[in-house]
């Protein structure tokens, strides 16, 4: 007896026999336009998908038809399969489809004009900058702790506790009279961290934030130190920290492509190292593998969320890897090489996969810093195979069908995740005390980002591209989408309705928080373009929840330009979309006009036009509340000063050995550096050089094949 399904009974399931780019994520696998033409296109770069910036890009030119015009979406489609035939069927459609949006209508916006993010401005480097000055000992620990209390949990590159006695012990001896040598990479390292802190000041609003070019000093200092014959020096630890807190840095800037780049250098240079394999080499403590093993997870975040964002394949193939999760242990168990040992089992990354079996650990698991950057880890993971599954340039082989059957897997994976959080990280649970507050927040918008993701190819009018489509296919499709509109209206909920950027930035991932405000926005301003159909009932909801992440972005632009322009793009394209829906923007727009004219608007005065009704959902105004004990306090050190002769006296003292060094920096340095005096420094630096002239020799220390016990990392 054949068990094949009857063809009669297959001919009716019309998902079965469409191509998968009949959703939302179609045409991943072709290019629609010259990126080598223009210095912007260069600058944006390619942009897939499954980033906002292509769902931006899909609205605009859906603005740009008349109402009611067929755009050309519509179809026809091309069959599954990877075979030569399918793929010319597909190939045909595909032009068929694209004759018929450019008969009618203009060709496709260049992606660039749908991008927020700042990549067309150049990244600048001042040479002229001391790369040997260092700011006070207060201003310096304000900027450690910054990055300590907002950055490191999240992204683990550097040990919390060497790091800071090896800052501890340089500025003390640098009071001292006795400045120890250090090698070039710690220094870049450090500026970076001050450029990273530096950045986080302006946006918080700190009143100890210096003037807003500082970070852009601090950048200058650590390229000059850390990028001179980088690119063709040995891989070593140090090389990992400077090129991952550099695109950590680029991120933060704006220059998402720049970020992407160098991440994808620090993640190679990690797997030169054999950081993705687990570690058994019996000459490393416990402590000593979780910290290699922290550092490639926080790695594999940044570069999994710059992949998201700019909709590109990630370096990180999990059949390759073998390196456990972090191990859920405070920093004082890790100490404890009895209980560190016992604990040391850690599972495949593979072992991922396993779903409800995990889901009943959450009330026994801690919730510590590790675990946090575990869960963290978790679902950075199920975001980059929704990538890899809904939004690679093999997914138009796959029928919609298939594609269906993977968002269902996916989202059950995500809801396993979220079910197996340690109690102090569920974000679900109202009576959650509030030492983990600003991890759960991030938490759940990773959540909601990630099931945005998932859900995303069904929002759109499916119905009028599959024929013969069944109604269980109709009906997961309209599900989905509603799905995702409601992911983006929780995203919406989750904020406070008093606007207040430093709050915000304080308590949230600062560092893509534009990123998340604008992929929700946009999936709410597709959804209005489309009528509301998957929400009806609740139109004016939707409205209201664009509305308020248009206000969102707009008080946070008082301190960002990557705000700023994401405020103007959206509203923009709110207000081109609003005749069409009927939407009165009247509040709006007297907002934006008393903001033009004042330079701001008042968090009171934009919360009295919002819906009465709507809940209050505050943040914590506190930042890594239960990180405190752990950070440095900056009061204990205020009293540092560096107390060195200027620069130009050159004056020699005596200097005791950090760490050992080699190598030498590029000798015409000095000479540059005097054709162009003054330099450009911040007002925190002027008269608080900390190096003699014996800093321009001998200074690139190679990092050792051990941890060292004078200069650890």
């Amino acid at each position: 007896m054949d068990l094949q399904r009857a063809p009669e009974a297959e001919d009716v399931q019309g998902e079965g026999h469409v191509s998968a780019e009949a959703g939302s994520n179609g045409d991943t696998d072709i290019m629609d336009e010259d990126l080598l033409r223009t210095d912007e296109g260069r600058a944006t770069g390619f942009v897939g998908k499954g980033s906002e910036l292509q769902w931006i890009r899909r609205l605009q030119r859906q603005l740009g038809y008349p109402e009611g015009a067929l755009t050309g979406s519509e179809g026809p489609y091309g069959p599954p399969g990877d075979n030569s035939e399918a793929a010319l069927q597909r190939m045909k459609a595909m032009q068929t489809r694209q004759e018929l949006q450019e008969r009618d209508f203009n060709a496709p916006l260049p992606t660039s004009t749908s991008s927020f993010y700042l990549d067309d401005d150049d990244v600048d480097v001042d040479y002229t900058v001391d790369p040997y000055e260092l700011p006070p000992m207060d201003t310096a620990q304000r900027l450690v702790d910054s990055y300590l209390n907002t950055v490191q949990d999240s992204f683990p590159i550097l040990s919390r506790s060497s790091f800071t006695d090896n800052f501890r012990g340089y500025y003390q001896s640098a009071r001292q009279g006795l400045p120890l040598t250090a090698p070039n990479k710690w220094l870049a390292i450090l500026n970076l961290v001050f450029a990273i802190g530096a950045k986080y000041s302006h946006l918080t609003e700190a009143d100890w934030r210096a003037d807003d070019r500082d970070h852009l000093i601090y950048q200058s200092r650590a390229h000059i130190l850390g990028l001179y014959g980088s690119l063709l020096s040995k891989p070593d630890l140090m090389q990992v920290q400077f090129t991952g807190l550099l695109a950590f840095y680029l991120l933060v800037v704006g220059r998402v492509n720049r970020a992407w780049i160098i991440v994808g250098i620090a993640l190679r240079y990690a797997q030169a190292l054999g950081l993705h394999l687990r570690n058994e080499d019996r000459t490393f403590s416990t402590a000593q593998k979780e910290m290699l093993i922290h550092m490639w997870w926080g790695i594999c975040c940044l570069e999994g969320i710059l992949s998201i964002i700019i909709g590109r394949p990630s370096l990180l193939v999990e059949d390759y890897c073998s390196v456990p999760l972090p191990l859920s242990l405070t920093t004082e168990r890790l100490a404890d090489p009895t209980q560190a040992d016992q604990s040391h089992e850690g599972y495949r990354v593979t072992d991922l996969h396993r779903r409800s079996s995990q889901a009943g650990q959450a009330i026994s698991r801690p919730s510590n810093a590790a675990s946090f950057l575990k869960s963290t880890v978790q679902v950075v993971l199920i975001a980059q195979r929704a990538m890899a599954q809904l939004y690679s340039a093999k997914v138009v082989t796959r029928s919609w069908k298939q594609v269906q059957q993977m968002i269902s897997a996916l989202c059950n994976e995500l809801e396993v995740w979220s079910a197996s959080l340690p109690y102090g990280l569920d974000f679900t649970r109202p009576d959650a005390n509030a030492d983990f507050r600003r991890e759960r927040l991030i938490l759940n918008m990773k959540y909601i980002e990630c099931k945005l993701l998932i859900t995303r190819p069904c929002l759109c009018r499916l119905d009028s591209r599959i024929t013969n489509q069944t109604k269980a296919s109709d009906n997961f499709n309209k599900k989905t989408a509603l799905m995702c509109v409601k992911a983006a209206k929780d995203l919406t909920d989750i904020l406070p309705d008093l606007m207040d950027s430093v709050v915000l930035y304080q308590t949230g991932p600062w560092w893509t928080l534009v990123h998340s405000l604008m992929q929700a926005l946009t999936v709410l301003l597709l959804e209005m373009s489309y009528g509301t159909v998957h929400l009806r009932e609740d139109s004016n909801e939707v409205l209201s929840s664009a509305k308020k992440l248009i206000r969102c972005l707009r008080t946070m632009k008082r301190s960002d330009p990557m705000a700023e322009r994401a405020y103007s793009l959206a509203f923009g394209i709110l207000q081109k979309l609003a005749p069409r829906i009927k939407a009165d923007l009247s509040d709006l727009l007297s907002e934006d006009a008393a903001c033009s004219e004042e330079g701001t608007v008042t968090s009171a005065a934009i919360h009295s036009t919002i819906n009465k009704g709507a809940q209050d959902h505050s943040f914590s105004t506190g930042v890594g509340e239960h990180q405190s004990e752990q950070g440095i306090p900056a009061s204990g050190y205020s009293h540092f000063h560096t107390g060195h002769a200027s620069m130009s006296a050159r004056t020699p003292v005596p200097t005791q050995e950090y760490m050992r060094p080699s190598g030498a920096f590029p000798a015409d340095l000095t000479r540059f550096h005097s054709l162009f005096n003054p330099t450009f420094t911040t007002h925190h630096d002027e008269n608080n050089p900390v190096h003699s002239s014996n800093f321009f020799s001998s200074m690139d220390a190679a990092t050792p094949d051990v941890l060292d016990e004078n200069f650890s990392l």
